[in-house]
């Protein structure tokens, strides 16, 4: 069985964080997003698979390599242009025998990758979740075991079910997806159309195992408290004067100060300086951060190489972040500070503000709203 893996997309909502880097490598905790579904793959056997790189794909490439330090044999395609899932899948060569296809963009567990291995018959399949959020997905119509229609993102959703873009399919089926596409289809839900129009039978294979997608910066949050909630953490470390709650990921070769507090659902990146008397809950670090002592951060995101001096404060409530499709409702959010952010000592952040990358901010500072990319805050 080989599987392909789609992931040229950018993923433009995520911004700052996918300015300099695929939606796919964005870091949940402690890794890469499509990390999660290739670890799930060789978990059920799947190791041959195929990655159809795009947007920054060197970064993709660098992170994963042959895929032999994953267990895996991975190959790469290349998408030019990001028309959609149709000609992401027709990018890699027409496998010999079924496969599977997974969006790099979702995090997926092994349980769900078994399920749709496990399907009966030899033919299409496509996983569907529950969802109280119907209409940023395709939403599914479900008969038993079967699909009945599929709409992408629909005003009045007609089921709770919705796609995860996780597809068992035949190689059958790629040729009516290139049929499809020369006919202009721009998606896989558009195959899952035309299988049903020529009376080919879709599996429904219903899971409400760990299937989690990112659309907005403060989402990143929600899915690695159900990482967390799922899976659980290895190994709680045991820091000298340092309060570490139950769900905390810390990364290699971090120094933490003491009388810090890491609190729930909290992961800490590799190479990160914390100050002492430091508090974080339900944070993201990333990589190379350094936080000066006696911040608080509650509900927010640091990315990579980003700096904050001593008495940072991040203040979570409610607010309404603005992102490049509008405003967002959020009833409980910190910040977000792009990579290699600066920001000197005694700046607090009211709830919702975004810093986007390289942003310089001087001290004392009290922000609000959305700064851009680069912007120096005097």
């Amino acid at each position: 069985m080989r599987a392909i893996i789609l992931a040229a997309g950018e993923g433009s909502r995520l911004r700052p964080f996918t300015a300099d880097r695929p939606k796919p490598m964005v870091r949940v905790a402690n890794k890469p997003i499509a990390q999660y579904a290739v670890e799930a793959l060789v978990a059920q056997g799947v190791q041959d698979i195929t990655f159809v790189v795009g947007y920054q794909k060197e970064k993709v490439q660098s992170h994963f390599h042959d895929g032999r330090r994953f267990g895996a044999r991975i190959s790469y395609a290349f998408q030019p242009v990001l028309s959609g899932t149709a000609d992401a899948l027709l990018a890699a060569p027409r496998p010999a025998g079924p496969f599977l296809v997974l969006g790099a963009d979702n995090l997926v567990d092994a349980t769900l990758v078994k399920r749709v291995l496990s399907a009966p018959g030899e033919g299409p399949a496509l996983a569907v979740h529950a969802s109280a959020d119907q209409g940023r997905y395709g939403v599914v119509t479900v008969e038993g075991d079967r699909v009945l229609a599929i709409e992408e993102k629909p005003a009045q959703p007609r089921s709770r079910w919705v796609s995860t873009g996780v597809y068992r399919l035949t190689p059958s089926d790629y040729d009516r997806l290139q049929a499809l596409r020369a006919k202009g289809a721009t998606g896989l839900p558009d195959l899952v159309e035309g299988l049903l129009d020529a009376g080919v039978p879709v599996e429904a294979v219903r899971t409400d195992d760990l299937w989690a997608d990112a659309v907005y910066p403060w989402d990143l949050l929600r899915v690695q408290a159900e990482v967390v909630r799922r899976q659980g953490v290895v190994a709680t470390p045991v820091l000298p004067n340092v309060e570490v709650e139950a769900g905390v990921m810390v990364g290699e070769e971090t120094a933490i100060g003491p009388w810090s507090t890491l609190a729930r659902n909290t992961s800490v990146g590799s190479n990160v300086v914390i100050g002492g008397h430091c508090t974080l809950e339900n944070c993201i670090v990333g990589d190379d951060v350094q936080i000066g002592p006696y911040s608080y951060l509650k509900n927010t995101i640091l990315g990579a190489g980003a700096i904050v001096g001593p008495r940072f404060t991040a203040v979570s409530g409610p607010c309404e972040p603005r992102t490049a499709d509008g405003h967002h409702r959020l009833d409980d959010f910190g910040s977000v500070v792009g990579h290699d952010a600066r920001v000197q000592a005694s700046v607090t952040l009211a709830p919702g503000t975004i810093l986007g990358n390289r942003v310089r901010v001087a001290l004392g500072k009290t922000l609000s709203g959305t700064i851009e990319d680069g912007a120096n805050v005097v």
